[in-house]
């Protein structure tokens, strides 16, 4: 009977150490604002990450080819590089994709492989990755920078394909061929393709007009790469070009995914997005807590539905978010709803010190971006 008692006592212990996930709206979570100088010369800041900066962590932008470096503390800009136009140190046929590494380092490249390493303001390295034997059935283009290049070690990249084809409606012809498996290709850093990937999407007929689906997401952190499709809960480990390992991502709000509306008038076309259809947008890793955080739209209120123009539509939704903050084995921690009211949207948001930092909905200043910052402490076991 003491035996069983005992028992009774652990398994009792055991079931209550287990926390269920926090979850809340975004000001709940808010535990400080941050902001960082934008001097004249910039316009729009795409905020990529953090990096290694002259031997201390920044926070970095990068916007056609221009890199700024910014104390996350401070806010304060640490130093700029910018892919050159033209001359000897230029990328051949033109500046594409381009991502900062510790150093730094910079990787830029373009849809016909021509790739140029840069370190210290100096051209280091050059050569063309040979495209026609990657993929040979037609142009490839990129999704985000965030998710096209990927550092695996001091002699090895992985680079991220996008193939949809927002053309081809005029050949009567889908933009997205299901079939395709080429996502993720590896490199070593002379130029010579090391591995393909070889494996479908998780989507059926209605998304092969789906322009957003093919924007792969992806992650690289501790050896492991990871890849997540817009419209999955999927999360893929990739080694060598293989998918070795699966997850189903957890969450508590219900997620639905859909796939835009296609919608064709002679030769012109436009994609409308669906209300309550969700999206994965980010995978980031925090190195102070060593948590994971995935991003995603969840809904999406559309007013004056009759404006179709993307430009003009920028400001006219009401769209909400989550972030999913999960441990270092994909275990659900918590998550954190934000929503971006008509006359306001979401524009950037990156993992720094411990942090999480978001875009508030309203600026008030040009000299300055103004952030939410959340602790992620709160997540951390």
């Amino acid at each position: 009977m003491k035996n069983l008692s005992l028992l009774f006592l652990i398994l009792i212990s055991i079931s209550c150490s287990g926390e269920k996930p926090i979850q809340g709206k975004l000001e709940d979570f808010i535990s400080g604002e941050m902001s960082f100088e934008r001097d004249s010369e910039t316009g729009f800041m795409r905020f990529q990450g953090s990096v290694k900066f002259k031997g201390k962590e920044a926070v970095y932008t990068e916007w056609n080819g221009i890199f700024q470096f910014l104390d996350p503390q401070t806010g304060k800009k640490l130093g700029q590089f910018q892919i050159p136009k033209d001359g000897p140190m230029a990328l051949k046929g033109g500046y594409e994709i381009g991502k900062a590494f510790d150093g730094p380092i910079f990787v830029a490249t373009n849809s016909t492989g021509n790739t140029n390493f840069y370190q210290n303001d100096t051209l280091v390295r050059s050569f063309k990755l040979d495209m026609e034997t990657y993929e040979p059935k037609g142009y490839l283009y990129f999704p985000d920078s965030k998710h096209a290049l990927h550092k695996l070690s001091e002699n090895e990249f992985e680079i991220t394909f996008d193939p949809f084809d927002f053309m081809a409606f005029r050949n009567n012809k889908d933009g997205f061929d299901l079939e395709f498996g080429s996502w993720i290709g590896k490199f070593d850093s002379l130029g010579n393709w090391l591995c393909k990937s070889d494996f479908k999407a998780p989507y059926d007929e209605s998304y092969a007009n789906s322009i957003s689906s093919t924007e792969l997401v992806r992650l690289f952190e501790n050896n492991n790469s990871w890849a997540m499709f817009p419209f999955s809960d999927s999360l893929y480990l990739i080694k060598d070009c293989q998918i070795v390992d699966r997850k189903k991502l957890e969450q508590l709000t219900p997620i639905n995914y859909f796939p835009e509306k296609f919608i064709q008038k002679g030769n012109s076309a436009y994609w409308e997005n669906i209300e309550n259809a969700a999206m994965n947008s980010l995978l980031m890793k925090d190195s102070k807590w060593d948590l994971r955080v995935r991003f995603a739209l969840i809904n999406q209120i559309k007013t004056q539905p009759e404006i179709i123009d993307p430009r003009l539509r920028m400001f006219l939704n009401e769209s909400s978010y989550l972030i999913l903050v999960y441990d270092n084995l994909w275990n659900l921690k918590g998550e954190v709803e934000i929503t971006y009211s008509v006359g306001t949207k979401f524009e950037n948001m990156f993992v720094s010190s411990g942090n999480i930092f978001i875009n508030k909905p309203e600026q008030k200043s040009e000299d300055e971006y103004e952030f939410y910052k959340i602790d992620l402490a709160q997540f951390a076991d």
